[in-house]
């Protein structure tokens, strides 16, 4: 298969110097490698990195809740993030390192060909569509290459840090209705 391929051409990537020095391993991602939908996240965190799972803190647990609110699970999904190294002390990654990662993320989507990509946080949204200020554009609906749609959502970790505002925990909710009603209407 072509992402396990993908995978292990990555797993040793050495790029970015400072990446390769603070992570454990390359966190490649995680799921259905036959799914419609991609979920794509900013980089791995410490449990991440420890465990070569994305999604699998605290924000996954999060993440999950989402899944199920809409009778998903992550074996319905491929999750992965735009850098696929830990950034030292969960810093933000640096453009640089996000361009060094360009192409894999490229041909992860080339090789998938999902109905949807789900953009979670700025990061992962700004390099989809160049856009950022999820508060205004979480839960939209974007065109991408090839019949794929984009729908930004609000980082788990949002959440955590608001308080677990029961009011943005709905907001996030009906945002993935919006990611499965688009799978309905092109099956």
């Amino acid at each position: 298969m072509a992402l396990d391929k993908l995978k292990k051409e990555y797993s040793k990537c050495s790029q970015c110097s400072e990446l390769c020095e603070s992570r454990s391993q390359v966190v490649f991602g995680e799921g259905n490698f036959d799914a419609d939908i991609l979920f794509i996240g900013e980089a791995p965190g410490a449990t991440e990195d420890k465990q070569g799972i994305p999604f699998c803190g605290m924000s996954g647990k999060i993440l999950d809740e989402l899944l199920t609110s809409v009778g998903l699970d992550r074996g319905d999904i491929f999750i992965t993030n735009t850098v696929l190294c830990r950034p030292p002390n969960n810093r933000n990654p640096k453009k640089d390192e996000i361009e060094n990662c360009r192409s894999r993320l490229d041909q992860l989507i080339e090789i998938m060909r999902p109905k949807v990509i789900v953009t979670i946080g700025n990061f992962a949204t700004q390099r989809i569509i160049g856009k950022t200020k999820m508060k205004s554009i979480h839960g939209q609906v974007f065109d991408f290459k090839e019949h794929i749609k984009v729908v930004p959502v609000i980082h788990p970790a949002s959440y955590l840090y608001s308080g677990r505002n029961p009011e943005l925990f709905e907001q996030m909710k009906y945002d993935f209705k919006i990611i499965v009603e688009i799978i309905k209407s092109n099956s």
